[in-house]
């Protein structure tokens, strides 16, 4: 965390409890001052959406605050081609592969010690930074994935009454945006301190106070209104049905299917199934940027073929990853998309009633993203259809003259991996 000498002048508010000394690894490098931000009004709106709910899924209703810590450090920018004049900091793919914005206020750019995106963490040097955080730390979803865990451990560590990552928590869902209220004050006070270092400057807590507010009203009543449900529900009260014993279709329509990601890298196609289906673009990062699941909740216990929909209209990905979760464990199947029109077999699984079991698919193919060449990943369709077993073979064993549904794939259009651990983030 970088604290700044020159801010001398303290509040008449009661401080929070001081600790000895600050904590490496926060923000606050307010790039924000020598020009413009050139975000679109929808682009904003789409980055305070991406903030608000990160914040619920983590149990936060209260993600003005956040947004307020965004808007002050750089005007939700997170690209240095959103603000061309602050420093450059490492390729993102949230950034079409260009720079992260970094911040300047710690030097000339050519000692690359800036915070990086939308809320500015540093750690020191950009590697210094990277290191801390994961190399996440320069894509937008893995920026602010990082701040609600940065300001839990700081509440920890400085405000009083404050032990525990629930009581910190706690703490800023019960905070009222409005001045004069006494949680509110304290709030400002301790992320000015806290996240950009500056204990006590009247200066900084009003600009905290001034991004907060603006950002309370910018889009609306009711936008931050938001709540995220501890546990999910169960499929009946979600509207997916269950898969009865004969099978059924599952499409990009339908309530068994959730996807997530940055929606503006969401698109729609009038190919697929029914003319109709979901893509977005590859990247060869490590983690999935953008991805989509099928739920798959069966009637009745079985092994069932589980296939899904191409069409080579729309895809272009060779490496598409999808993940069945079964009641056996998980396997990772890869497929070119691009090899038919139809459904594609991934093999036979184990389901069983009351056992969660999904398909997943992420952008994270392994094929990079490029702004000039970019490779579609589609999301359609998925075929789940019972396997006969004969009396006496095991489930997964090469069926009768009675088994055997799929239509199309077959065992050279699919490759069965070693499980590979998924990270939510996104790419704008």
């Amino acid at each position: 965390m970088r604290l700044l000498a020159s801010c001398v002048v303290v509040m008449s508010l009661a401080p929070v409890v001081a600790v000895a000394a600050p904590v490496e690894g926060g923000g606050g490098d307010d790039v924000v001052g020598p020009g413009p931000v050139e975000l679109t009004a929808t682009q904003r709106k789409a980055r305070a959406t991406l903030i608000r709910d990160t914040a619920a899924a983590s149990g936060m209703k209260n993600a003005a605050l956040l947004a307020g810590i965004g808007e002050v450090e750089t005007n939700f920018a997170h690209c240095w081609s959103e603000a061309t004049w602050a420093c450059q900091g490492p390729a993102s793919a949230s950034c079409g592969g260009g720079p992260v914005i970094a911040g300047a206020a710690d030097g000339p750019c050519s000692l690359q010690q800036g915070g990086l995106g939308m809320f500015q963490f540093d750690s020191g040097t950009f590697s210094q930074t990277v290191s801390t955080y994961g190399a996440s730390i320069v894509t937008i979803q893995g920026n602010v994935d990082a701040v609600i865990p940065f300001l839990i451990t700081r509440a920890k560590q400085s405000v009083t009454g404050i032990d525990t990552d629930a009581e910190a928590m706690a703490w800023m869902n019960s905070i009222t945006i409005q001045d004069g209220n006494a949680e509110y004050e304290k709030w400002l006070y301790f992320v000015a301190w806290r996240y950009n270092g500056c204990m006590g400057c009247t200066t900084q807590i009003n600009k905290y106070r001034a991004g907060t507010n603006k950002l309370k009203t910018e889009f609306g009543a009711g936008f931050w209104t938001i709540s995220q449900p501890p546990p999910p529900p169960p499929p009946e009260e979600a509207g997916c049905e269950p898969i009865p014993a004969d099978g059924r279709v599952i499409d990009e329509t339908d309530a068994c299917f959730h996807k997530d990601g940055t929606a503006s890298s969401w698109y729609e196609a009038n190919d697929g199934m029914n003319g109709a289906c979901l893509f977005t673009y590859t990247t060869d990062d490590p983690a999935a940027d953008n991805r989509a699941s099928w739920q798959l909740d069966v009637a009745a216990d079985g092994v069932y073929s589980i296939e899904v929909y191409t069409d080579a209209t729309v895809a272009k990905s060779r490496k598409a990853k999808y993940i069945v979760e079964h009641a056996g464990g998980s396997t990772e199947v890869v497929i070119d998309q691009t090899a038919i029109t139809g459904f594609r077999n991934l093999g036979e699984f184990e389901l069983v009633a009351g056992v969660p079991a999904s398909v997943t698919l992420g952008d994270n193919t392994g094929e990079a993203y490029n702004p000039n060449a970019k490779i579609a990943i589609m999301f359609d369709a998925v075929r789940v259809l019972p396997m006969r077993v004969p009396p006496g073979e095991e489930p997964g064993e090469e069926p009768g003259e009675a088994g055997g549904c799929s239509t199309g794939g077959g065992a050279g259009g699919w490759l069965v991996l070693a499980l590979v651990p998924l990270v939510r983030r996104r790419r704008r």
